[in-house]
């Protein structure tokens, strides 16, 4: 993978055409974008076209109010499309994406893709401008510049028990923003939409989940859950407008649309099973939801929206949270009863291994690096963060965290270059290096920070 290194940090390709000026004779009807991994690993790139408005065009003004919209120096940068698509590796059937657009009204306009993954670095693109019978007028290939992919990742934290969100910046590690909730709101965990344009926030005191934009930090929506029930997690399909919300009490797996913001379906899960933390296959067609109090995994197909048997986990197993490898194969689970991890083979719904933590490890929440190599677990109990080595499913390190801690909520960046935990006591995130496994930063956010999220490719 080419990744260039600068500064300290990691800096991620970026391809961008400018902006380019639609011609008056043969003038660009359409734009016909062909993006392609040539790596050996997975990639994904994130699309967007935008177009550049001038203060005196009319075409702001028949634009006005319509879609996003950035200051510069041309007036106003308009982001006129955006998508992010998974791209498998070379001479795989899904290794090439391609897409159409009109843009026979806009004078300007540009295509930005952002690439993140493995295979991120071999990921090229060419764009092909057409006229109104659809003939070539020219094609170009998409130049590679460079951009801090930390400069477009925040860290959102839900503080509990102050009701409100604190945003950080993972490039400089400052706080950039504070978003107050109503009191009494008790945010618990967070997921972004697959552009990072919204956060879903999960808030137990008035049984809500809430949406908040990225670009405002105001909240823009919010969900009402069915009488008693008490959401605690929630997930956003990368590939779908759909979110998946676990609710306590009332015990339903909530599925709702993300466009319209309406309820799609309630999935009822068996009494008193306190559905938890979830996750989803690479493909986006099964759904695994831990079942804490039922010593098993739920296994939703997304597709049928309908349950499938269950994946049954040792007597007594508590399992808090479960992560999927990136090729699909293998889940891991953890279990706060017996402090273990499991190895679950998703082919057969058959455990292929078992990893012992510390006693009293109380593992809360499991995370895997992007490149599948490692696995992260918060150790509430022990006060530390377990590191696993997945290609020998064995402890590698455990990275001490301050005695006290009750480490919660871990993510790591796209990028797979930092984790961070939040540390419930004392009131922040911690940062851990993924290259060193040592902590690198202290991040103060509000009371009691339960959940911590990393936002995706950010295409506004």
């Amino acid at each position: 993978m080419k990744v260039w290194k600068s500064r300290g940090g990691v800096l991620m390709p970026i391809l961008d055409t400018g902006l380019l000026v639609n011609r008056e004779a043969r003038r660009t009807v359409s734009l016909t974008i062909h993006v392609m991994n040539r790596g050996r690993q997975q990639a994904t790139a994130g699309i967007q076209i935008y177009s550049a408005v001038t203060p005196r065009s009319k075409q702001g003004d028949s634009m006005e109010g319509e879609g996003q919209s950035q200051q510069s120096g041309y007036g106003q940068i308009r982001m006129e499309r955006s998508t992010i698509v998974q791209l498998q590796p070379e001479q795989k059937a899904s290794c090439t994406f391609m897409m159409e657009h009109d843009v026979s009204q806009l004078q300007l306009y540009g295509v930005r893709i952002t690439t993140t993954g493995l295979a991120a670095g071999e990921v090229t693109a060419a764009v092909a401008e057409r006229d109104e019978e659809g003939a070539l007028i020219v094609q170009q290939q998409v130049p590679v510049s460079g951009g801090y992919m930390d400069e477009m990742m925040h860290a959102y934290v839900a503080n509990h028990t102050q009701h409100s969100i604190t945003v950080i910046q993972t490039a400089t590690h400052t706080r950039i923003a504070t978003i107050a909730l109503p009191a009494g709101s008790s945010p618990r965990s967070l997921d972004f939409t697959p552009d990072g344009r919204e956060v879903y926030v999960t808030c137990q005191g008035d049984k809500t989940v809430r949406v908040v934009d990225t670009l405002t930090h105001e909240v823009t929506g919010e969900y009402m859950l069915p009488q008693g029930a008490v959401p605690i997690a929630v997930l956003i399909a990368k590939d779908a407008s759909i979110a998946y919300i676990t609710t306590l009490v009332e015990d339903y797996l909530v599925i709702v649309d993300t466009v319209t913001r309406s309820l799609v379906k309630l999935v009822p899960l068996p009494k008193g099973s306190d559905p938890v933390q979830m996750a989803i296959a690479p493909d986006g067609k099964r759904l695994y939801c831990c079942l804490i109090n039922k010593a098993g995994i739920a296994v939703l197909d997304t597709v049928k929206q309908s349950l499938l048997p269950m994946i049954k986990l040792p007597h007594g197993a508590k399992p808090s949270s479960v992560a999927i490898t990136p090729d699909g194969l293998l889940a891991y689970v953890t279990d706060v009863h017996h402090d273990r991890v499991y190895v679950i083979r998703l082919s057969s719904n058959t455990m292929l291994a078992q990893i012992k933590l510390d006693a009293g490890a109380d593992p809360q929440k499991l995370v895997i690096t992007p490149d599948g190599a490692l696995a992260y677990v918060a150790a509430r109990g022990g006060d530390e963060v377990t590191v696993i080595n997945l290609a020998r499913n064995e402890i590698l390190t455990n990275i001490e965290l301050p005695g006290g801690s009750n480490a919660s909520d871990v993510a790591i960046t796209p990028d797979g270059a930092k984790v961070y935990v939040s540390i419930l006591t004392f009131g922040y995130v911690a940062a851990i290096e993924v290259a060193s496994q040592l902590p690198i930063a202290i991040l103060p956010t509000g009371s009691f920070p339960s959940g911590v999220a990393i936002s995706p490719i950010l295409l506004h």
